[in-house]
């Protein structure tokens, strides 16, 4: 299937014109309970959403953030905020209200919809509301340039922002070029969507799925046993994991009694995958169903891995996928096979990238050919293969989600009984890594691991409480006063 590009409203209009009632999203609500979609309601809700869009006085080119669960409205919502010629700014719900108000201030959104009125101009109920009188004439398809703001982390604790401006339209078939089906994604197929799509990837390819017409298996929220059950229940073809989601799936499948049968495409991203994991599905699978994808939202480039290719590639992220790989040490040379050092990349299509965007945006770090790095190591086998080493920084990736220190030990150091802390991710098997706070408290002060909870929950979002407190007579820092994060975590790791 080939022609020109359009929209994404445009799209969703055409396929609601070709099938009318047929399915377009099946909801399993967090409760237990379950509601169907056709693509005729997901286009009326959508136009419904584009009138209260419009009633608020969004227009093109214009800013709209949400921070929404995953519900069917996440879906309408983008879609509407696209037909209007809007750009989307997906937040995470559990944002806490201030750093919403700053990502407010930072994109100029002209509304913001949030869990916190106090944090937004209205709730997603409230805007359910003023769409519910809304009626459903039809909203002129516009597009969009840029569709979307892509958050990453900063050096801050604020998200950066990241946009590719040109028009977002995609050509049916074609919804992400050739490396989708490189990694199995199909047109027409069942889609699994079990990741918060308050982050990037979830979202793209939920949103990507129903371009391509494919029937959607929403979560609102992750259970293992349920994901494994619906992939059997729906004939899931195409499923996109985190290695949290693969530990625990790995764990229940035995008691889910899911065959997998229809599951042609198990593909992870968003954090490394342990070789022990990634060895176990292979065999639950076979080779052939299980693929990998490394890259970033600036999108700099890519590599795809097989399950066929890292059987003989160990521990590899593969090799790139329309892109040029360089490895530099830290004299500024490049490194040969087999040396590591940090990784820039050169994509086929330079056009592709993102910029960052807004107030104090960083310059990208490229070199004199165009090659960037987001600041990952790693080096290059003799066939080119990618093998991560780690971060230049010391960002926790814990269950997909990068978490920056800092901001938990800013938070820790506002609790009245707290002398210092540090914050540092240690390997695990089910978050891949697991945040540990080292605490000194005050003399004459105590303090237990439930209170330090307790607290980081009034201040934090849940991704980024520590799973493990650990209490210290006092920490190792330099005359400078900066603290040896390295040399703890290289002490610490062991002991857990």
């Amino acid at each position: 299937m080939t022609g020109s590009p359009i929209s994404y409203g445009a799209r969703l209009r055409q396929l609601a014109q070709e099938r009318g009632a047929a399915e377009a999203v099946r909801f399993l609500a967090a409760g237990g309970g379950e509601t169907s979609l056709s693509w005729a309601d997901l286009n009326a809700l959508t136009d419904r959403f584009a009138q209260a869009l419009l009633e608020r006085g969004v227009g093109q080119d214009d800013v709209v953030a949400f921070a929404v669960g995953n519900v069917p409205s996440h879906l309408a919502l983008a879609l509407a905020v696209w037909r209007c010629g809007a750009t989307t700014m997906v937040l995470d719900p559990g944002m806490r209200p201030e750093a919403v108000r700053a990502m407010r201030e930072r994109s100029g959104a002209r509304l913001v919809i949030a869990p916190d009125p106090a944090a937004g101009d209205m709730t997603l109920e409230a805007f359910e509301a003023l769409a519910a009188g809304m009626s459903e004439a039809p909203v002129d398809d516009l597009v969009s340039a840029p569709g979307k703001i892509v958050l990453s982390g900063g050096s801050t604790g604020l998200p950066k922002m990241m946009a590719d401006d040109r028009p977002f339209t995609r050509i049916p078939g074609q919804s992400w070029g050739r490396v989708a089906p490189r990694l199995g994604f199909r047109c027409d197929q069942v889609q699994l969507v079990c990741g918060a799509m308050s982050h990037n990837a979830p979202f793209t390819w939920a949103q990507n799925g129903l371009f391509e017409g494919n029937t959607l298996v929403l979560m609102e929220r992750f259970d293992a046993v349920r994901a494994l059950q619906a992939i059997d229940r729906f004939k899931v073809g195409f499923a996109m994991l985190v290695p949290t989601m693969m530990v625990r799936m790995l764990d229940r499948l035995k008691e889910s009694g899911a065959t997998l049968e229809s599951l042609h495409a198990l593909y992870h991203t968003g954090a490394p995958c342990a070789s022990w994991l990634k060895e176990a599905w292979i065999e639950v699978l076979g080779p052939e169903r299980v693929t990998e994808m490394y890259g970033s939202g600036e999108n700099t480039g890519q590599t795809v891995i097989s399950g066929v290719e890292w059987l003989s590639h160990r521990g590899s992220v593969g090799r790139g996928f329309e892109t040029q790989i360089r490895i530099y040490g830290e004299d500024g040379q490049t490194r040969p096979a087999g040396e590591s050092g940090e990784i820039f990349m050169l994509p086929d299509d330079t056009a592709g990238r993102s910029s960052y965007i807004g107030p104090e945006a960083p310059e990208p770090k490229r070199d004199r050919d165009g090659y960037q790095s987001i600041g990952d190591t790693g080096r290059l086998d003799e066939e080119g293969y990618l093998y991560l080493g780690g971060r230049r920084d010391d960002v926790i990736n814990t269950g997909g989600v990068k978490v920056h220190p800092e901001t938990v030990e800013a938070v820790l150091h506002r609790h009245p009984d707290v002398l210092d802390a540090v914050v540092f991710g240690i390997a695990d098997r089910e978050w891949g890594q697991k945040m540990v706070a080292c605490v000194v408290s005050k003399k004459g002060r105590s303090l237990d691991s439930k209170a330090l909870h307790d607290f980081c929950a009034g201040h934090l979002s849940s991704q980024e409480i520590p799973k493990v407190f650990r209490f210290h007579d006092n920490l190792p820092r330099d005359g400078f006063g900066k603290i040896r994060r390295k040399a703890l975590r290289a002490e610490f790791e062991p002991a857990i």
